[in-house]
Parts: C-alpha cells; sequence; structure tokens
C-alpha cells in the first residue's frame, strides 16, 4: 500500500451563469471546465488540485442552481449532487454577480449555505464593472455572510486575494493508506449510447448523470473504481457526434475534451448503440483515432436487451460489422446491456486480459525468426528495391514495442509496417492492442 494524501476541498457554489467555470479555470492549473455564455454549460462536478502558499487543496466547479417551478429531471439531479458536495466541503466559495446583483435564486442558496455551517467567503464576480458593483455592493452584504471578496474571472483581478483566503481557511492536506491507480480507462462513444450508465454500475454509485436526452455529460468525469486489491480511474466523456453535426460552439468544446481524455487515457471503451443496426461512421473514426494515438481498446456493444434473436436489426448489425471486419478483427468485442445488466461485471475482466497483453514482452530470437521467414517467402519491395530487414527486437513499453534494422528507413511505410504487424499479430495474441515501431538503418 502506498501513502496517499487527502486533500481539504473548496466548492464553487452558485446560480447559473454568474462565472463559476470560468473562476475555476482562473483558479486552476489547466482550464478543464467548459465557459460559454448559456445556462446550465456545467452539469456534472469537475475537480483540479491547486498549489498555493505551499498548502495543497481541492476545487470543485459545481452545476448551477437553479430555483423554477417545473425543474427537469436532470436539474433536480444536479441540485442533489451539488447538495451532497457541500457537506463533505472544507470550505465554499458563494459566486454571485457583480453586475447585475442578487436575484431570488441567490437568496434562495445563500438560506441553503448557512444551514451547512460551512466556513462561506461570498465572490462577486465581474468586479470590472466598478459602477454596477457600487451600486450592487449593500445587496451582498445583507446575505449576512462575514466575508465578502471581489474578483474579475476574465481579468484576474481579485484573485490573488481569494487564493490567500482559502489557503488561510483551509486545513493541511492529511496522509492515509492508499493506491495508485493500476490504468486510467476512459469511456467514448456518440451521445446517449450508455456511457455514463455504464459507469455507475461499474462504480455502483450515480456519479454521472444519466438521461434520455442525449450530451448530459458534456465534460470528462473522473472517478476512482476500488475492485479487490486494485485501483482503477475511470472517466465518462461527452458523446462525439458526426463532425456535420457538431455546428454548436458548444458540443465542439465537448468534442475536444473528449478526444484529449482519449489521449490520455490508459485504457479506451469504445460504445456503440447495438439497437441502431450498425457501426457509424463516426464510431470508425473514433476507433481508428484511438489506435492512431496508440491507446488499448475495448468495444462495447450496449443495448442488446432491445434486439431479438430473429431481429432484422441483429442481420442489420453483423452485415456492418462484417464489413468493417479488417479493423474489428484486431479488436476485442462484447455484448452488454446496461438495462439489464447482461456482461457488464465482464467489462473490467476484459479490461485487465488487454492490459495484460499490452504489456507482455516477445522472445526477441523467437520474433525475429518468424518475420525474417516470413518475408523470405513474401518478399517486400519498394520500386522494386528488396526491402530487408536484419533484425527485429521488442522493448519493454506500455504497448507492444519493436525496433526494426533495416537497409532503407524511408521506405518503411504504413504498408510495410502494416504488413509485419500482421505477421505478428497472427501469431502472438496482442488482439486490442496498438503495435508501435521504431524504424533503424543498419
Amino acid at each position: 500500500m502506498n501513502k496517499k494524501v487527502k486533500y481539504p476541498t473548496v466548492v464553487l457554489v452558485g446560480r447559473t451563469n454568474v462565472g463559476k467555470s470560468t473562476l475555476f479555470n482562473r483558479l486552476a492549473s489547466e482550464q478543464k471546465s467548459i465557459v460559454f455564455e448559456r445556462e446550465g454549460v456545467t452539469r456534472d462536478y469537475i475537480e483540479e488540485k491547486i498549489t498555493w502558499a505551499d498548502k495543497t487543496f481541492k476545487i470543485i466547479d459545481t452545476g448551477g442552481f437553479e430555483f423554477k417551478r417545473n425543474m427537469t429531471e436532470i436539474e433536480t439531479r444536479v441540485q442533489e449532487k451539488v447538495l451532497r458536495l457541500l457537506d463533505n466541503a472544507s470550505l465554499l466559495l458563494f459566486v454571485c454577480d457583480g453586475k447585475n446583483g442578487l436575484t431570488q435564486g441567490d437568496l434562495h442558496i445563500a438560506k441553503i449555505l448557512h444551514r451547512t455551517r460551512k466556513p462561506v467567503i461570498v465572490v462577486v464576480n465581474k468586479a470590472d464593472n466598478k459602477r454596477a458593483l457600487e451600486d450592487n455592493a449593500a445587496e451582498f452584504y445583507s446575505l449576512s455572510f462575514e466575508e465578502i471578496l471581489n474578483v474579475s474571472s476574465i481579468h484576474g483581478t481579485g484573485i490573488g486575494r481569494l487564493l490567500e483566503r482559502i489557503t488561510d481557511i483551509v486545513p493541511q492536506p492529511t496522509t492515509i493508506e492508499g493506491e495508485v491507480p493500476q490504468y486510467k480507462m476512459v469511456i467514448v462513444g456518440k451521445p446517449n449510447v450508455g456511457k455514463s450508465s455504464l459507469m455507475n454500475l461499474l462504480l455502483n454509485q450515480e456519479r454521472s448523470i444519466v438521461s434520455e436526452v442525449a450530451g448530459t455529460t458534456r465534460e470528462p468525469i473522473t472517478e476512482m473504481l476500488q475492485r479487490a486489491d486494485e485501483l482503477i480511474q475511470l472517466v465518462d466523456t461527452a458523446g462525439v457526434r458526426k463532425k456535420s453535426r457538431v455546428d454548436d460552439e458548444l458540443e465542439q468544446l465537448m468534442v475536444k475534451s473528449s478526444l484529449e481524455a482519449i489521449r490520455e487515457a490508459d485504457v479506451v471503451l469504445l460504445m456503440i448503440d447495438a439497437s441502431q443496426g450498425k457501426i457509424s461512421d463516426q464510431e470508425l473514426k473514433l476507433l481508428f483515432y484511438v489506435y492512431e494515438v496508440n491507446k488499448p481498446v475495448l468495444v462495447l456493444y450496449n443495448k442488446t436487451d432491445l434486439i431479438k434473436e430473429d431481429d432484422y436489426t441483429k442481420a442489420q448489425l453483423k452485415s456492418s460489422l462484417d464489413e468493417y471486419n479488417f479493423v474489428l478483427k484486431k479488436t476485442p468485442q462484447i455484448n452488454i446491456s446496461c438495462l439489464s445488466r447482461k456482461n457488464v461485471s465482464k467489462v473490467i475482466d476484459q479490461v485487465n486480459s488487454l492490459v495484460k497483453r499490452c504489456a507482455q514482452s516477445f522472445n526477441s530470437s523467437e520474433l525475429d525468426e518468424l518475420v525474417k521467414q516470413t518475408l523470405t517467402t513474401k518478399p517486400m519491395y519498394h520500386k522494386r528495391i528488396l526491402l530487408r530487414l536484419f533484425k527485429i527486437r521488442n522493448v519493454p513499453a506500455q504497448i507492444p514495442t519493436f525496433v526494426l534494422h533495416v537497409n532503407y528507413p524511408e521506405f518503411f511505410g504504413p504498408s510495410q509496417l502494416g504488413f509485419i504487424e500482421n505477421i505478428i499479430r497472427s501469431h502472438y495474441d496482442i488482439k486490442g492492442c496498438p503495435v508501435q515501431f521504431s524504424v533503424r538503418k543498419v
């Protein structure tokens, strides 16, 4: 067991569109929260570690509070999640709009925060509008909180003072026994294929909001899964749609953050809605992208409970998959149903097997003999020039990685390397593993 640090948490809370995400990005070391001038953009909470004045803490950006008579299911559940976060916080930052002043919604939030009995700093944002701030100043003191700080998240005014006050209030991190995650697993796919449902089933809790409304998850959400003696980091991403349909600026940001999550992953789960009867161009592009950035991948066909044995959809799906067998044949695949939980318990086992396959070592002598013998019977040429492989060896890495010593490295392009990759795949179990080559001249 390794020692694990538990950090104090600072929770940003407030109405929608008062600038919480902009403030989060100003405070955080990386821009992780999506900022867009539209109410309700942040739905699932995200967090980031910050170090200031030799003290480290976590800051959490929440979905905004809504107070409507007829709230949607998603809005209601966002509120419930925010309330749970408040209970576990070390400090609450109540973000208000200094330009437009208090609303009835702010007064409702103030009552909730008073009941928590947690330390609260009222952060009056948009302080760059000095005249409006002066006009509305008295309103914020009427909230009956001891501390009020004016900031401009966009221009950075007052951020240093806010960080100083945060570090004055929050406790020092504590050390507990813990483990470092074995790997980071990212779930990707089109909107509404069941990514959030799968994450909740694996965690056995509702971490991601599940809804029939496509696009509910807008930022990558990260959680830790403790399973027996292993710790796994799970990431649920925003749905990725066909590019021609991504004409909304917000959705472009969502797609960008999902692709970034793939690049940072150790393993990728690509979820496909089997009830649609086909694998779409966008799903194929995601699969190719995963291999392109050298990430192990497992394909999950969800909603198989909706397909009957003699259903035409089943025949359609088989025909669609057969068409793309050239890439799917090297990819492990499972039929699951998040609704009935069919095969969901097998997902982590399959991922663990995939990780082990990627990390396996190869006997260099055996590998060298195998590839050379095949190239003797099926030689490769480039414009009548014989391409010769003098030696191939395996080097330790997270994915199968091979060094090739050849006569003309510049002529060993995708076709030649693909041919050698197929030789290796035909003799070794590396299903779902990307293959990486380093080509060197003898």
